[in-house]
């Protein structure tokens, strides 16, 4: 069993140090024009489609981590409230997500977060 943990602890410590996709350069000034992520559409959407547990694993708890960010950030009103349900499963959320990154390859370069986000709105609508 603790075997099994540690199994699982290094898969998600390799999951929070997937390669950053390298900022561009604005060619005026060449400085940054996109902020650091260590996961992308792309790198989520292998996770998730990996059949190991471990890497299920990572792709629920990062889909779930950034659903709880994004919750924080409209409870301290730092974004807009949002028509999502009061309570979602993980593995709801996971195939809501997924879903849309299969359906949109064209935005897997996006940060993960923001495609969380996204999939959920497009799903939860406020419009519905």
């Amino acid at each position: 069993m603790f075997q099994q943990w540690l199994t699982i602890m290094a898969a998600l410590s390799g999951a929070a140090i997937t390669p950053a996709v390298a900022a561009p350069q604005s060619a005026a000034e060449g400085t940054p024009t996109q902020a650091f992520m260590f996961e992308t559409g792309t790198t989520l959407l292998a996770k998730c489609r990996n059949k190991a547990p471990e890497y299920a694993l990572a792709c629920t708890a990062y889909i779930v981590g950034a659903v709880d960010g994004i919750k924080k950030d409209v409870f301290l009103g730092r974004a807009r409230p949002n028509c999502w349900p009061a309570q979602m499963k993980g593995e709801d959320v996971r195939r809501v997500v997924v879903a849309y990154l299969e359906r949109y390859p064209d935005q897997r370069k996006a940060p993960a977060s923001v495609l969380v986000s996204v999939a959920l709105n497009e799903r939860y609508s406020c419009d519905k």
